[in-house]
């Protein structure tokens, strides 16, 4: 009886294993006479993404995008008839292009405004800063020099 059931068990498995190598065969069998492909092409200049499309995968890392255009290339192999030796219209994959967005690097233009602005900010703050500081510190000297005058008697009550 035991050796009844391992022969099933084993049946089982092998014939699971079967239908697994037939299920991938058949998801990889690629159609002979059409090989598909998409090509893409930069079209314009790296931008900045728009504040609604920052979510998108296309404006990660940087925010950045560059339009693409995509046509597809299916290249049929079959033959052509002898009666047409020239076709009447192109094939159907390449009558037109499909705009898309890919991420880009940083745009130069965008990141020495950055720099610039950055530089501004800083130099705004250091002269805030400076006057600040000159202003508190003159205010300290004159009432230091109060203190001094009231100390050695130059200023004289109104007694």
């Amino acid at each position: 009886m035991l050796h009844t059931t391992a022969a099933n068990t084993v049946m089982k498995l092998i014939f699971f294993m079967l239908l697994c190598v037939v299920n991938i065969i058949q998801a990889q069998h690629v159609d002979p006479s059409q090989n598909r492909s998409v090509t893409c092409r930069p079209f314009g200049a790296c931008e900045p993404c728009p504040l609604d499309a920052l979510h998108e995968p296309f404006c990660h890392p940087f925010g950045n995008r560059q339009l693409m255009h995509c046509s597809n290339t299916t290249i049929p192999t079959t033959t052509r008839p002898p009666d047409e030796p020239y076709p009447i219209s192109p094939p159907p994959g390449a009558l037109g292009e499909t705009p898309a967005w890919q991420p880009c690097g940083r745009v130069p233009a965008q990141e020495r405004a950055d720099f610039y602005e950055f530089v501004a900010c800083n130099l705004f703050f250091a002269a805030v800063a400076i006057a600040v500081s000159l202003f508190r510190s003159r205010r300290i000297e004159a009432h230091q020099a109060r203190r001094l005058a009231v100390r050695i008697g130059l200023v004289r009550g109104g007694g």
